[in-house]
Parts: structure tokens; sequence; C-alpha cells
């Protein structure tokens, strides 16, 4: 039945549930450093916004403000505090730290405070007061940049901050029928509004960043195991592995229905011969001193090491030799076990070690995703692939 409802406990409904918690102090852009360009695009528009609002707001309560030298330096301290916030994002070295963003807000709620005293005496409107909505859009375009829980001290701050102004001007006022509470309210209003808006944009930001980076990495991982069974059982075990795509169906088929036929009997007579010369086939190429010129092996770890290991390094060890750039030397490989851990090494000369690693690429990137740790190294005429061993049979 198609389009219902998720059932319980398939994959959708287990994500759902799944509870994020991302690392304290992290902040979104720091998971995922490309939003940054459009984090950057909308600090731009706010701060545009902010400017042209607070210009106009100026100019068409220009009979309420009682000194101007205020009012314009309440303007040069909103551009120069966007100035800076503008010029932090832009920076690919520090960008928006906590300090630099310190910094804007602190010079734009200056700018808020200015702006009120600029007023003072003759603000009959608390409400029009400029300072009180771009100390809130400032919160706003730092969302992307800073963590909800400085934005939540922010906003503290602001809520404080409007409320200060909005009762300096109630008595300081000459009409006072407006009770304080009420005046209060109207001038913290954009503050708390804007900034529990930026709290949760940054919370919803930061979970949403998390939880993609989740998936991802599990599906790398899906990816990985993916690639390590396909590796081992098609490509180096060979006739083993691609017959327990026919042995594994046949055997649950058998078990579900219960009953053994003669063509069942016959098929099974016939995988199994199949599969004991598959297994002498490999056991006579199994040997890893067969494909190396020298095998170093004090500590016995040739015959007990893993078989996804095993298929992986026999495999790297036949493509060193089939490559035309291998010198006659032949190939070396050293087995180690210390106290704490277990390494090889292999070693192969060649007249042209660059090509010779060209050659084996393939192999070597598999090492790398069947082993825990691997890596190559290039000398003058030696290629050096070097290999933790974590798991022994």
């Amino acid at each position: 039945m198609s389009g219902g409802a998720a059932q319980p406990g398939t994959p959708a409904v287990a994500a759902a549930r799944r509870v994020l918690r991302p690392p304290r102090g992290l902040t979104a852009l720091e998971l995922d450093p490309l939003a940054a360009i459009s984090a950057r695009g909308f600090l731009v528009v706010v701060a545009v916004v902010s400017l042209v609002c607070a210009i106009g707001l100026t100019v068409t309560t220009a009979d309420q403000i009682s000194s101007w030298p205020l009012a314009v330096l309440a303007l040069v301290l909103l551009a120069a505090g966007y100035g800076w916030f503008v010029r932090s994002a832009f920076r690919f070295d520090l960008g928006v730290s906590n300090d630099r963003f310190a910094v804007s807000y602190a010079l734009v709620a200056i700018a808020t405070v200015l702006n009120s005293l600029s007023c003072l005496g003759t603000n009959t409107l608390v409400r029009d007061d400029w300072g009180l909505v771009t100390i809130g859009l400032v919160l706003m375009a730092a969302a992307p940049f800073r963590t909800s829980a400085e934005l939540g001290t922010y906003t503290t701050v602001s809520v404080a901050l409007a409320g200060m102004l909005a009762g300096l001007h109630w008595f300081t006022s000459l009409d006072t029928s407006i009770p304080l509470a009420v005046i209060v309210l109207v001038a913290a209003a954009p503050a708390l509004a804007l900034g529990l808006g930026s709290v949760g944009y940054a919370r919803h930001l930061l979970l949403g960043i998390y939880a993609e980076r989740l998936d991802q990495a599990e599906n790398r991982e899906r990816q990985f195991d993916e690639l390590r069974r396909t590796f081992v059982d098609d490509d180096v075990v060979g006739s083993i592995g691609s017959l327990r795509e026919e042995i594994v169906p046949f055997l649950a088929r058998i078990r579900q229905s219960g009953t053994l036929t003669v063509d069942d009997r016959v098929r099974a007579g016939v995988l199994a011969q199949t599969l004991q010369g598959a297994i002498a086939e490999a056991r006579r190429s199994d040997s890893l001193a067969d494909h190396v010129s020298a095998l170093v092996d004090e500590a016995g770890l040739s015959p007990r090491l893993h078989e996804d290991d095993r298929a992986t390094l026999r495999a790297l060890l036949i493509a060193l030799n089939n490559s035309e750039h291998a010198s006659r030397q032949g190939i070396t490989l050293e087995l180690v076990e210390g106290e704490d851990d277990r390494f090889g090494v292999v070693r192969c000369r060649s007249d042209d070690v660059r090509a010779l690693r060209a050659d084996v690429l393939p192999f070597i990137r598999m090492a790398r995703l069947m082993f825990r740790r691997a890596g190559e190294q290039v000398t003058d005429d030696t290629l050096l692939v070097q290999f933790d061993i974590d798991r022994l049979a």
C-alpha cells in the first residue's frame, strides 16, 4: 500500500525522533562555511534597511529633535557599527567572532541611546525612535554568525535598554497621561520580537545544518561499507564471493519451504562442489609470500590476518607485480607487531615511482577504505605503502 504514513521504527520516523545536540558554542557558519555567502547578502540588506530607516525617521521627526549634534552622531555610529559588522563578515581569516560582533552591537546600542537622548524632552511618540528598531535588526542579521545563547543575552540587554530609555522619556515628558507600563511595552516590543526571532533563526539554522551533516556522514559510512563488501566479495575473493549470491538465497528458500526436492539435492551437490573448488583455488593463491620477493614476518601475522585485510593486501601485491614499472628487484612485505600496535609496510622499487603509483593507485585507495589507517609515500626510487593492522582472524 502506497501513500500511507510512515510506520513506527522506519528510518524516516527514527530520523524525526532523533534528538540533535550540536556542540555548545558552535555557530551555523562554522558547520557550513559556504552558507556565509547568503548570510553576507542578508547582512548587507539589513544594514541598508537600518540606515534608510534611521535617516528617514530622523527627517520625518525633525520637529522632535532637541539636539542635532546627538542626532547626527547617532547616525554616524549606526553606520560605523554596521560597517564594522559587514567588514568582519567579509573577512575570511577570523569572520564575525564574538568580540567583533560585540563591537558592532556596542556601536549600534550607543547610537540607539544617542538617538533617544537627541529627542529628550521633546519626544512625543517613543515608538518612532529608529534606535529601538535597528537594535533588533542587528540581532536578526547576526543569527547565522553567532550562537542562539549569545543572541539571547543581547536580546535581554536590548529589551532592558529600550525599557530604560522609555522610562527616561516618560519621566521627562510633560504628558504622563499614558501609563509607564504601556510606554515601556511599546518601546521594548521591536527589540524583543526581533531578538527572539534571531534566537529562533540561529537555533533552527544550526540544527538544520547539523542534521544534514549527520545524514551525510551516515551516507558516507553506508557507501564505504558497500564498497568494502563489493570489493571483498566480487573483486578480490572472486568465485567465493560470487557464490554467496547463489548459496545464501538457495539455503533461505529451502529453509522457508521446509522441503528438499530431488532438484534441490542436485543443485546442492553442484553448489557444494563449486564451493569446494573455489575454496581450494583461493587457498592455493592465498599465501602472501607467493606475491613478494621477501616477506619479513617475525611475529607470524601473515596467516592470522583477517580475510578482508588479506584479500586487500593480496590484490595490491598482484597489481604491483603486474605493473611494468616495478623493478626486477621485486617487492618486499614487512609485518610488524609491537607492544601497542601492529602495522605493515609494502616496498617496491621502480625507475619511475610516480608511474608505478599511478598504476596501483586504485588499490591504494581501496587499502585506505579497508584499513583504519593507510597511506603511501614516494621516495626517489621506492614506493612505500603503510597500513595499520587492527584485526586478526
